[in-house]
């Protein structure tokens, strides 16, 4: 790690530590980002799957109540146009279905099962709408318009039997007629001619044939002409001959033409027999068919019993059995489409479970991945902390690393300094060759101010040894004196060779990194500036050490005296030299 890092710069060092650093944050930030980007997942889940299916079951649900208020209102009102409304929301909802579908594996088969259950409901509605086709939208369709159309001829010919007002009014004629007979008032005369006159219009206003208006129309009028000579005889001399006359003919007359086309309360039991029919259709139920049935059996009896004339009777009977027969048929289809109904019924009932169950499972699965979602939030927070925690250790220990080998060699270099200002210190930094560290370059001048002072010291304290020993030889007095004296020159000049020797060391050491910076220079073809800079401090080293060495001139034992070699400093030259 250490020779890794000197082969960058401080500056560089620096830049990435704080690219390390900020490569933590970035990770710590994509980190947040995506579990962000998590959790925002997770709600678009929320809101497109589960919001989504119960968005579309309560839309399916309000679709499905439109088409049965659109049902509801075909059967009360029995138009075609909410039969197309039922049609249209089906469609709607069939949409909204195939939506749920598409929502999420899971409402697939909710989806499935409501389609089904929709086809079947639809089906239902259709079968029901035919019957009622059938049957009549309207009181001029259908079955009810074939039997309406014979009750409709049967009242017209009970109209035409119900001369109940004719008789009324020809009894009050007949009344004011012998109350004229016996007050002899002209007030009575006048209220018969009055009688007269309104007969004379209901007459005209009847129902009753031509023929028998225009018979009764005669004898009214043999009536009224023959009324006139009655009045005036029993107003003039109270002569009314038993209140007999031609007059009283032509009413007895006109009595029997009314008997001939009378059928007691007819008109009024065909009214009721209606009211029974509309009660039925209104309301349903088994007791008015059978009204229907008492109230038609009782007008046979009474056209059975009644004045008319065979052909009349017959008529009269024919359009009551067939009234009858087409009663019975819409009862019989009425009932066919009470049970297509409940079958309808029954079929809507299977949606509305299906609507809720999907709604109750949307609101389950959304509550639980609510959970889901909370406790892997929670998690995501704590493993966020956790990745915070870890980047910011591990920042502190990048920065603790990358300062730690700045600092450390700096104080190092400062120790050795210090020492090297008070004594000579033996330590040496640590450096590595090659390196372009600015620390490593200056660990490199330090080692080589203390190997140059520790050179120099050497040799001053070998200079310093040999001269003592020189003047030690050069002022002995005796044999043993003398040779103590050449024993510590020859030690000091075996010193002087050995630092010699150290020297011819560095200076090969430095020529050959000169020859590598040369070689490194002819290569490139420039001169990179950690080259120049090596070149700078090999040729400054080789000039340092040079100039410990003795001039050419000088001999190496120079300082013991002129002329004043022996056998050791010549053998030292020779070393030297080798």
């Amino acid at each position: 790690m250490d020779r890794i890092s000197s082969k960058l710069r401080v500056g560089e060092k620096i830049g990435i530590g704080f690219a390390l650093i900020g490569l933590l944050f970035v990770g710590v930030v994509w980190h947040f980002h995506e579990t962000l980007r998590s959790v925002l997942a997770d709600h678009q889940q929320l809101q497109s799957v589960f919001e989504a299916r119960k968005s579309l079951a309560l839309e399916i649900e309000v679709e499905m109540a439109g088409a049965r208020n659109a049902e509801r209102n075909f059967l009360l009102r029995h138009q075609e146009r909410f039969a197309g409304d039922v049609d249209q929301r089906l469609q709607a909802m069939r949409d909204k279905v195939a939506a749920l579908a598409a929502a999420d594996p899971q409402s697939e088969q909710t989806a499935r099962a409501l389609q089904e259950a929709m086809t079947a409901y639809q089906e239902s509605f259709r079968e029901v709408a035919r019957a009622w086709r059938i049957m009549g939208l309207d009181e001029n369709s259908g079955l009810q318009g074939a039997f309406r159309d014979k009750i409709h001829r049967l009242q017209e010919l009970a109209a035409r039997y119900n001369v109940d007002r004719l008789q009324t009014v020809l009894l009050q004629i007949r009344r004011s007629e012998k109350d004229l007979a016996l007050r002899q008032d002209p007030a009575y005369g006048e209220r018969v001619r009055k009688l007269i006159r309104e007969f004379r219009q209901l007459i005209e206003r009847s129902g009753l044939p031509d023929q028998v208006q225009q018979k009764l129309l005669a004898e009214l009028a043999t009536y009224a002409r023959s009324f006139e000579p009655y009045a005036e005889s029993a107003l003039k001399s109270g002569n009314v001959a038993g209140g007999m006359g031609a007059f009283r003919d032509a009413a007895h007359r006109i009595e029997a033409i009314l008997d001939a086309h009378y059928v007691p309360d007819l008109e009024t039991s065909v009214l009721e027999l209606r009211r029974r029919e509309k009660d039925f259709l209104l309301r349903g139920g088994e007791a008015y068919p059978q009204m229907v049935v008492e109230i038609a059996r009782r007008i046979h009896a009474q056209i059975a019993a009644s004045p008319l004339s065979a052909a009349d009777k017959a008529l009269l009977a024919g359009l009551l059995r067939d009234y009858e027969q087409g009663f019975r048929d819409l009862v019989a289809h009425y009932d066919r489409i009470v049970q297509l109904t409940r079958g309808m019924d029954a079929a809507a009932e299977r949606v509305a479970p299906l609507i809720k169950e999907n709604v109750d499972q949307a609101n389950q699965l959304m509550a639980a991945r609510v959970a889901e979602i909370a406790a892997a939030s929670r998690a995501s927070i704590r493993l966020d902390l956790i990745v915070l925690a870890c980047a910011i250790v591990l920042a502190v220990v990048f920065a603790i690393a990358i300062t730690v080998r700045i600092v450390r060699p700096v104080r190092q270099m400062a120790g050795l300094l210090d020492d090297l200002a008070f004594g000579t210190p033996t330590a040496r930094v640590k450096v590595y060759p090659g390196g372009r560290d600015e620390i490593n370059a200056m660990a490199e001048s330090v080692n080589a101010l203390i190997d140059h002072r520790a050179t120099f010291l050497g040799w001053w304290k070998s200079s310093m040894d040999e001269l003592s020993a020189r003047l030690a030889l050069e002022g002995a007095s005796s044999e043993e004196a003398r040779d103590e004296a050449i024993t510590d020159l020859r030690a000091a000049t075996i010193a002087r060779l050995r630092q010699l020797n150290a020297i011819r060391g560095r200076l090969l050491l430095h020529a050959r990194s000169m020859v590598d910076v040369s070689r490194r220079i002819g290569a490139a073809g420039s001169v990179r500036a950690d080259d120049g800079k090596a070149l700078e401090h090999a040729t400054q080293a080789m000039e340092t050490l040079l100039e410990v060495l003795p001039p050419d001139d000088q001999p190496l034992g120079a300082g013991s005296g002129a002329g004043q070699v022996d056998a050791t400093t010549g053998a030292g030259r020779v070393l030297v030299e080798s």
